[in-house]
């Protein structure tokens, strides 16, 4: 649904109030399976944006593309836009459509807000091998859904160009059996972490196992609130890492 969907025509209160119930339904059914990705993202842009039309007369859009379904939306990747001439009643009924729409993706919010407090805390990550080298802020994880484990590499970098705020970009690298992925991973190809496929690269990368209770898809829940735990550890455990070094030279 785009952000300007409450002016587009026709402007008239029912109508958007069958667009907004329409939008919602296909939400709600995604969010009662628990998936929480890309709805939380989707109703959190849609809420800020209503809200933005009721107090300045304003709608946002993107300055760039979403890669991922679960891609954060920085405040600088919005752009208020300011909103077209109407006639006093076509601004009734966009205000009438903005303050019923706002507090139904309100609902939807707290809903979703629900859904990522509770998978989150089912979730535990542990390192389990060469836990002290996060400096290159690369490394690997394993992961299992449906009892079957699944090795995925990744690296924490910048969500943009110049941005202060970073992502953590995974790509799954195998399925294995057992923990033993070696031979596995010499095979790999393409793969996001550089020489990944060489014994020098991997054997010293970090190494999380993720625990996690399989009450919550995998795709859409369980997986892009792992990759935010690994970062966490991540950037948590170098922040540590500086105190201590600079406490000790003090």
């Amino acid at each position: 649904m785009e952000t300007n969907w409450v002016f587009q025509e026709p402007i008239d209160f029912e109508h958007k109030q069958y667009v907004i119930l329409d939008y919602l339904q296909k939400i709600d059914k995604q969010l009662n399976s628990l998936k929480l990705y890309p709805n939380f993202q989707q109703i959190s842009y849609h809420l800020a944006n209503i809200n933005l039309i009721i107090e300045k007369g304003q709608f946002l859009t993107l300055n760039r593309a979403l890669k991922d379904p679960d891609d954060e939306i920085l405040l600088s990747d919005l752009i208020a836009n300011e909103v077209p001439f109407f006639t006093r009643e076509e601004i009734g009924e966009i205000y009438n459509s903005c303050v019923f729409s706002s507090e139904k993706l309100k609902d939807y919010f707290n809903q979703a807000k629900a859904i990522w407090e509770v998978a989150s805390d089912t979730i535990a990550v542990e390192p389990i091998q060469n836990q002290k080298n996060i400096e290159p802020k690369q490394g690997l994880f394993i992961i299992k859904d449906n009892e079957i484990n699944h090795l995925y590499e990744f690296i924490i970098k910048p969500i943009k160009k110049d941005a202060v705020e970073t992502k953590c970009v995974i790509k799954k690298v195998c399925t294995c059996e057992t923990d033993d992925f070696e031979d596995k991973v010499k095979m790999v190809k393409n793969s996001l972490i550089k020489n990944l496929n060489q014994p020098d690269v991997y054997k010293n990368l970090i190494l999380f196992r993720i625990y996690h209770t399989n009450q919550f898809p995998f795709k859409e829940t369980i997986l892009p609130l792992a990759k935010r735990k690994v970062m966490n550890y991540m950037i948590q455990s170098k922040l540590i890492s500086k105190k201590n070094l600079t406490n000790k030279t003090q």
